[in-house]
């Protein structure tokens, strides 16, 4: 019987995915809780479980009694800000926590969101005040605030991970990476509307090799989930133009914005603690974005 399961949520999701690799490597036997039909047979125990159906969860704890919990799952696409499946996915958080307790569970580790914090103009510690401001965000925060006390009440070790401006393969059509991407392939032109603006982008291979860094480790509490540089939208935009030879459809403009100017995290949690070194820079990423594109023909 192995000492590593671990019970995994979002699995088949865009930095979900690509953490099955750095946990078969790491030696966790992988359960993975899916409502899909087909899934890929890439190593992961598939369990037909709905999060939303308590019994279903229950079911599925108490037939693998893991001792690790990894939760990636939530909604992310649409109109996930403002939705209403927040408050479902909150629920659903806590239910996974009640039933990995049940079950002798002892470390689990969430993702959060780095729109929990307050933003400023300097990189974001961990210590940072929190301003969540959408109902996503709350709904993130609520959870990790909720979750912590459980796991400190029942004694399980829980970490928190806060994502910072993730991109990478699969990503969803109305995201800036995959707009772009699909755009200038067509020769389409790309206006990229806050072009000065400041951002942490983290690929989703270095988010999931963090997260499966941090779940197999003792580190507790908070930890950014972040490349810890900025760049700017216009620059971020220009790595994939200047790759298919296409930079003469990318329009940069500076409009006025409520946005923050920089929304940067600070890593040395995530490199010093957990141990986790960043391995994609900008071009090395793109390169692999694309070459996974064109295998599939478009995102």
């Amino acid at each position: 019987m192995s000492d590593k399961k671990v019970i995994f949520t979002g699995a088949s999701g865009m930095i979900g995915k690509e953490a099955v690799k750095p946990l078969l490597e790491a030696g966790f036997e992988i359960h993975g809780l899916t409502i899909d039909e087909k899934n890929a047979d890439n190593g992961v125990n598939w369990i037909k479980c709905n999060l939303f159906d308590s019994q279903s969860v229950k079911d599925a704890f108490s037939k693998i009694k893991p001792q690790y919990l990894l939760n990636f799952a939530w909604a992310t696409t649409e109109d996930y800000l403002s939705s209403n499946i927040n408050f479902d996915f909150f629920k659903a958080g806590l239910d996974l926590l009640k039933h990995f307790k049940e079950n002798g569970g002892q470390r689990a580790v969430f993702a959060g969101t780095c729109f929990e914090y307050e933003f400023k103009d300097a990189p974001l510690k961990e210590n940072a005040p929190v301003n969540p401001k959408t109902v996503y965000a709350k709904c993130k925060n609520f959870l990790r605030q909720i979750s912590q006390l459980y796991c400190q009440q029942n004694n399980i070790s829980f970490g928190w991970g806060r994502i910072f401006y993730a991109y990478g393969i699969g990503e969803h059509i109305k995201r800036l990476t995959a707009h772009t991407i699909n755009n200038l392939k067509n020769n389409k032109e790309v206006i990229i509307n806050n072009g000065s603006l400041l951002r942490d982008y983290i690929f989703s291979k270095d988010i999931s090799g963090a997260f499966v860094k941090f779940l197999d480790g003792k580190t507790e509490g908070i930890v950014n989930i972040c490349k810890g540089q900025a760049i700017s939208l216009a620059d971020f935009a220009m790595v994939f133009a200047k790759k298919l030879n296409k930079t003469q459809y990318l329009k940069i403009l500076n409009e006025n914005t409520n946005q923050p100017p920089i929304i940067l995290g600070d890593n040395v949690r995530l490199t010093k603690e957990v141990g986790y070194k960043i391995q994609y820079d900008y071009e090395r990423s793109a390169d692999e974005i694309l070459e996974a594109d064109g295998k599939t023909n478009g995102f």
